[in-house]
């Protein structure tokens, strides 16, 4: 076989095996209860990246003892935030996980995570596991990436967002 043919079909092999690589890739898209099971993350392809953002709070609302943060009863703000021009910005809506790589076998890297509860950006990466149906998030020091937290979300299943105690970006109709 001369190296033209060769060539060839390792071009057109590398052309099919792009559509499986993408949709291995998308594996993690959907939407995510964390640890906490206060919120509802929906990871999504931004670009040719991954990203997500908080579409549903539970009772998103500050309570008496949080009135030192907000004002009373008004959705959750980003008030931690360490640039003070964004700590009005809502919770609810916010993208809080940013451009991240697929790089194979289920893990995602090279990306950022913004914590609201604290008001701090993370290096991270996340892995997608038992083929989608869970999600592990892991958030670095970005200095020291050996020191971090792993959070393990469940694939969101037969919770009931039509519920007045659960504010979505789209709220389910009963």
């Amino acid at each position: 076989m001369n190296i033209k043919k060769l060539l060839t079909i390792g071009i057109i092999s590398l052309g099919l095996s792009h559509p499986v690589f993408s949709e291995d890739a998308d594996v993690a898209v959907g939407q995510y209860l964390p640890p906490e099971k206060d919120s509802v993350i929906e990871i999504y392809k931004c670009g040719s990246k991954y990203c997500g953002k908080t579409i549903c709070i539970k009772d998103n609302a500050y309570k008496e003892k949080e009135k030192d943060q907000g004002v009373v009863g008004t959705p959750y703000l980003d008030h931690n935030n360490e640039n003070a021009s964004l700590r009005t910005r809502p919770n609810l809506g916010m993208t809080f996980i940013k451009d991240f790589d697929y790089v194979g076998d289920g893990v995602y890297k090279n990306g950022s995570i913004y914590n609201p509860r604290d008001g701090k950006t993370y290096c991270g990466k996340f892995t997608s596991l038992e083929g989608g149906k869970q999600l592990d998030l892991k958030g670095t020091l970005c200095a020291v990436s050996f020191i971090g937290k792993t959070n393990s979300w469940a694939r969101l299943a037969g919770l009931d967002l039509s519920d007045p105690k659960w504010d979505c970006v789209n709220k389910p109709k009963k």
